[in-house]
């Protein structure tokens, strides 16, 4: 049997850790051995199992991560979880691998991963198997994203566009409509350079799946989506001279 990491998540967020669940089943070289949300029963844990990965939340309720970790008897190879992005260098503690800002990106977590192999001795990491993804990935870039009690997989070239409502957020895909609970300028910042733009305060959209554009409304799929004033110049520049170039007469 092929030998696998064993990863455990301490966090007391129960989105950050969905997302880490996802993403750790989608590497075959991974193993998800607990999630715990209160450090006391993940210390109990750790001091009856030997792990080989921690992600740990740099500031868990009553304690900090740092703290909690000289509390363990053996220490694993760790992955900070924090609100902010934190620089580790070389040298302060050779356990820490990387310090990831929620919410975290699939491909941020894979550099975790990566850093993870690269601190293993040979002996360790012979016969895991490399970072290999499951077929869905064929599919193209994608986020996690938390729909109601579970994460989902949300695949960036199946949206048409996303519509805000108050404090969650209504994705129109090719095949279906998924509600997530996430603002609407969290997501885009996860859209940042693959394809999307704003184009009203509750609206952002796929670019290659606008079907019409005259600078006041776009259509998508049937669909049709008003450009707010704030955001009419942005849309012009970025689709306009595209769309009004088909409707000149040849």
């Amino acid at each position: 049997m092929t030998n696998k990491i064993k990863c455990l998540i301490i966090d007391d967020e129960p989105y950050t850790a969905h997302i880490l669940e996802a993403y750790i089943s989608e590497l075959e070289s991974l193993e998800l051995v607990g999630t715990f949300y209160d450090a006391v029963d993940a210390l109990r844990y750790l001091q009856q199992h030997k792990v080989d990965l921690l992600f740990l939340d740099i500031m868990l309720p009553k304690i900090t991560g740092e703290a909690f970790l000289r509390l363990l008897p053996s220490r694993p190879r760790v992955v900070f979880l924090a609100a902010k992005k934190k620089r580790w260098r070389p040298g302060d503690d050779d356990y820490i691998l990387h310090c990831l800002a929620k919410p975290i990106a699939f491909e941020d977590f894979l550099e975790s991963i990566d850093r993870c192999y690269a601190a293993m001795p040979t002996v360790e990491w012979r016969g895991i198997p490399a970072r290999a993804r499951r077929a869905s990935e064929s599919r193209g870039p994608f986020a996690y994203l938390f729909s109601a009690k579970t994460t989902v997989k949300v695949f960036f070239n199946e949206v048409l566009y996303i519509e805000g409502v108050k404090n969650y957020a209504k994705i129109k895909t090719t095949e279906k409509e998924i509600v997530v609970y996430q603002g609407l300028s969290a997501i885009e910042a996860r859209l940042v350079g693959k394809g999307f733009m704003r184009i009203h305060r509750s609206l952002i959209v796929a670019i290659d799946k606008i079907t019409a554009f005259n600078g006041y409304m776009i259509e998508i799929d049937a669909h049709i989506l008003p450009v707010s004033t704030p955001y009419r110049g942005d849309v012009t520049r970025a689709v306009g001279d595209r769309y009004l170039r088909k409707e000149e007469p040849s």
